[in-house]
């Protein structure tokens, strides 16, 4: 090939440029092969990091507990590792170190704990390298790159705990003492400290040993002691005991079974086991007759030398009493009645309603509580028990009869009384209505007060004037609800209308 030849001249031409290139490429550190590889492990690892934060560990430690050794030369650490996050890839590290100073006491290695792994971990330091007083130590778990010192997730892989030495020696007699006496006993109680041990002589209790003879004796001394502590319990009941609000109550009157039930004392004694209170609240019907009772005194007055004793509320229906609906007024109420009865005849009608009103409304809220809902509509009973003083309280029956649309009376008596020692009971039953059909509950509470203050009202109202036996005059004593005063007439001589009642 000649010189002129244009391809051989470019060649030439280009030669040394390719030998430069091909030098350069040779002497080059970085080949551009590494600088791929180097892309991809960064990458790789920008990931690994990623992954790793999502997934971490996270320790945790119980608080340290303290306790000395038996010799009082040391003091046992003793708490519970937590991993409470992923698997742990890594070995860490346990340090007990001063708070203050942070010289470390103790440093172990602590295994790489999996997922919800509980790793108990405990320590004996010698008390030797303490000073006397408190001395306050750090325990940190797991204080690494995974967990940084100060960040969130490292706050419960540290605790403080204490020290002191001078506590050593008294723990370990506690510890000793209680070693031997656990060791020592058959049975030992801890809480009151007592140790038993069964013996061929008897039995040792504590530092006692008691003989068969004498475990016999204590058992016997202790019987009778517990039945003398009966007795004095029954006898302080018996004196202090009140009696029941509300017991089986008696009539008062003596039932003579020799009667003529045709005569007039066999009338009157059937009757007057048909008197519930001094009310008549019957419609006054041609012939109808109606029976009421009257509590006086010697001189006439109502309600003198009586007491209201006690008052309850229970619903009925056509079985007879609900006993889950009774209702027991309380103490206040019936003190407060009674007040109200000892100055009710000087106070008119509108003065003796207005007291009662308050009074009527305390009445209704304990009678309603004890109300079920499903028996709103039952009537309620009211029981009123009275106490009277023998010789001045008095009973006396009334018989009336409807006639020409006003009430006669046609019958009066005074029962002859058992044996009832020196307070004469009697007791008194009212009836109240229900929830009323088209009632709502709302003015069933409204109505409930005012009827109770009309009935008291109408048993306590006594403004009345002496007839010419020395009694009060009939109607006298009914209640707003009655016949007025003006349809009753005074009682009759001739005893025959009673015979025919």
């Amino acid at each position: 090939m000649t010189s002129n030849d244009p391809a051989a001249l470019a060649s030439k031409a280009h030669s040394p440029v390719r030998a430069q290139v091909r030098h350069r490429q040779k002497d080059s550190p970085f080949p551009w092969r590494a600088a791929v590889c180097c892309l991809f492990a960064l990458l790789f690892s920008v990931a690994s990091l990623a992954l790793a934060q999502d997934e971490v560990r996270d320790y945790a430690i119980t608080t340290p507990l303290v306790d000395y050794s038996s010799d009082g030369a040391s003091a046992i650490v003793t708490l519970t590792v937590t991993n409470q996050g992923s698997d742990a890839v890594e070995e860490s590290t346990i340090t007990i170190a001063y708070n203050d100073s942070g010289r470390i006491v103790e440093s172990v290695d602590l295994p790489a704990l999996a997922a919800q792994e509980v790793y108990p971990y405990s320590a004996e330091l010698t008390l030797e390298q303490f000073p006397e007083g408190d001395v306050f130590l750090k325990i940190e778990v797991g204080i690494d790159q995974y967990e940084l010192a100060g960040s969130p997730i490292a706050r419960d892989n540290s605790q403080l705990f204490r020290i002191n030495v001078a506590e050593a020696p008294e723990a370990a007699v506690i510890a000793g003492s209680a070693s031997d006496s656990v060791a020592d006993y058959d049975l030992v109680v801890p809480l009151l400290n007592i140790g038993i041990k069964i013996l061929e002589e008897g039995i040792q209790i504590n530092d006692s040993v008691f003989s068969g003879t004498q475990i016999l004796v204590g058992i016997l001394v202790l019987a009778l002691g517990l039945v003398l502590i009966w007795f004095l319990s029954l006898i302080l009941r018996l004196i202090f005991r009140r009696s029941p609000a509300f017991d089986v109550w008696q009539p008062p009157y003596a039932a003579e079974a020799y009667v003529d039930p045709n005569s007039t004392a066999g009338r009157r004694q059937a009757w007057q086991y048909h008197a519930q209170n001094s009310a008549i609240n019957a419609p006054c019907t041609p012939e109808r007759p109606v029976v009421v009772k009257r509590l006086v005194d010697a001189e006439g007055h109502s309600l003198g030398s009586w007491i209201i004793k006690a008052i309850r509320s229970e619903q009925y229906d056509i079985y007879g009493r609900v006993s889950r609906s009774e209702a027991v007024m309380p103490r206040k109420i019936v003190k407060q009645l009674n007040k109200i009865a000892g100055r009710s005849g000087e106070m008119d009608n509108q003065q003796l309603n207005n007291a009662l009103q308050p009074i009527a409304k305390q009445m209704s809220k304990a009678a309603l509580r004890r109300i079920e809902k499903q028996n709103r509509s039952l009537p309620i009973a009211l029981d009123i028990r009275f106490e009277g003083s023998a010789g001045e309280a008095r009973i006396v029956f009334e018989l009336y009869q409807c006639r020409n649309a006003a009430w006669h009376l046609i019958d009066q008596w005074e029962p002859e009384l058992g044996m009832i020692g020196s307070r004469v009971p009697e007791q008194f039953t009212y009836s109240l209505n229900g929830m009323l059909p088209g009632e709502n509950y709302s003015e069933f509470k409204a109505r409930v007060p005012h009827d109770l203050t009309v009935l008291l009202g109408g048993l306590l109202y006594h403004h009345q004037s002496a007839s010419a036996t020395g009694m009060s005059s009939a109607g006298s004593d009914q209640s707003p609800d009655s016949s007025s005063g003006s349809n009753l007439d005074a009682p009759s001589d001739d005893t025959t209308e009673a015979n025919n009642v």
